[in-house]
């Protein structure tokens, strides 16, 4: 015999109809969830990031005799596999758990890979945003925002710059923050 499903939960109903803020503790409008070019972007830096760490271990094994050719040819290996592994299958993952979402009383972002994060920031706490924009984020047209409240701070690593510009903008205007650029 079936179990009688439940329905879904639905927004809760305002007075002055659908243009009505929403009220705290309603589900946020949307996830939203990054470009998949940022898989690329992530790549990439986790690859220019691992490459001093290369360059020092090679560098190792050929001027400091520390072990016989193949210990040390075979540290500089694992270390290749490792990172390599890493940016194969981590990307991706990270891909699919983070999203954001934003709703006129909060911001809701789920993050990380083994330890799977989950913030909550109501608007009226953020103190500061900011943007940053490297030469490998700008080849790519990505955007890191972070959100600062006097708790703490949370990231949008990988927005795309329009997006991020758009973000930044709402988040203003639904925190009442002066335009100060």
């Amino acid at each position: 015999m079936r179990e009688p499903t439940t329905p879904a939960p639905t927004p809760a109903v305002h007075e002055h109809g659908d243009d009505a803020v929403p009220l705290a503790g309603d589900p946020p409008t949307g996830r939203h969830r990054l470009p998949t070019r940022v898989m690329r972007y992530w790549r990439w830096r986790g690859f220019y990031s691992a490459l001093p760490v290369l360059i020092l271990l090679i560098g190792l094994a050929f001027v400091i005799p520390w072990g016989p050719w193949w210990v040390r040819w075979g540290v500089v290996g694992v270390f290749v596999a490792v990172v390599a592994a890493g940016l194969i299958i981590l990307p991706p993952i990270r891909y699919r758990v983070f999203w954001y979402a934003i709703s006129p009383t909060e911001i809701d972002i789920q993050y990380g890979m083994v330890f799977v994060k989950r913030s909550v920031v109501p608007m009226h706490r953020i103190q500061n945003l900011r943007t940053d924009r490297g030469p490998m984020a700008g080849h790519y047209r990505m955007t890191n925002l972070k959100i600062r409240t006097a708790a703490g701070s949370v990231s949008l690593n990988g927005l795309d710059r329009d997006e991020a510009d758009e973000l930044c903008d709402r988040i203003s205007r639904l925190t009442e923050f002066a335009d100060d650029v």
